[in-house]
């Protein structure tokens, strides 16, 4: 009996150790978690603190990517205009120096007959020329050509053009030039297809030709224009029909060496329509030639 009293009573001192040890274990194991949990929560800080870095970082590189789009941008149009500016210096280049080759032309030719002319001439030509230099100097007497140039100019006898619009003038404005860029004939060399003006190389009686087709429903007033005077007018009227409508107007004009002559639409009546030209149909075009 005693015996048995002394197991029981050990058993329950296990019990209270057993049970004082686990209270004590549950309790390490409670904090342990806790600074694992604080731990975790500190590293999610961390990397959201580092997330919004990044995002920021990546916000301002874009932000850098456009404006540098933006300038790359303004740069392209930069260059782009200066390379437009430089194809119309290199036009208007090309049609000095085609003018220029063909007044060479020009020169070279009268200047060359002029001198077959001299050498069958009487002697006394030649000393006219020498006894009216100035100061002695032959360089004058040595060129035939640049006295002649000098005392009223060697020009072509032979004057005649014909040029039409290779494509259609669409709407146009008052007082809009139309410049028929196709060149068929241009004996003399008098007539500019890059801006549709004709220009004089002597002074006398000119014949001057224009046709214009109107488009369907189009009304197209002209006039042609010597220097800033109007010399004559004429009208394409396809707005009361449902054709297309030409009209062709020729005058006869007495101009002066320089003097500039261009077709243009009216100064204060509008024209409807378009004005129609193809190469392959029909032609809206431009003539003339020295009559006497």
């Amino acid at each position: 009996m005693g015996n048995l009293s002394r197991v029981g009573l050990f058993c329950c001192l296990l019990f209270v150790e057993v049970g004082v040890c686990l209270s004590l274990g549950d309790e390490s194991f409670l904090q342990v978690l806790m600074r694992k949990f604080h731990e975790q929560d500190e590293k999610i800080s961390a990397i959201e603190a580092i997330t919004k870095l990044d995002h920021k970082e990546l916000v301002n590189k874009i932000l850098r990517l456009e404006e540098m789009l933006k300038y790359s941008d303004y740069k392209q149009k930069t260059l782009e205009k200066r390379i437009e500016n430089m194809d119309k210096i290199i036009k208007e280049l090309e049609i000095r120096t085609h003018t220029k080759n063909e007044e060479n032309l020009i020169d070279e030719h009268f200047h060359g007959k002029h001198e077959q002319e001299n050498s069958n001439s009487k002697p006394v030509a030649d000393s006219f020329f020498r006894t009216t230099d100035v100061g002695g100097d032959q360089s004058a007497a040595a060129n035939p050509m640049r006295k002649r140039i000098l005392n009223g100019g060697v020009y072509p006898t032979h004057v005649a053009f014909y040029a039409y619009l290779s494509k259609p003038e669409k709407l146009p404005g008052l007082h809009h030039t139309l410049i028929f860029d196709t060149l068929i004939t241009n004996v003399g060399a008098s007539y500019n297809h890059h801006d549709g003006v004709f220009t004089a190389p002597v002074s006398g009686v000119y014949v001057f030709n224009w046709n214009i087709y109107s488009s369907f429903n189009g009304d197209i007033f002209t006039e042609l224009m010597v220097n800033s005077d109007k010399k004559g007018g004429a009208r394409s009227d396809s707005h009361t029909v449902g054709e297309d409508h030409n009209s062709t107007h020729s005058i006869i004009v007495e101009i002066s060496q320089g003097d500039i002559v261009f077709i243009r639409t009216h100064a204060t009546i509008s024209s409807s329509g378009n004005i129609i030209s193809s190469p392959t149909t029909y032609q809206s075009s431009f003539s003339g030639w020295l009559l006497k």
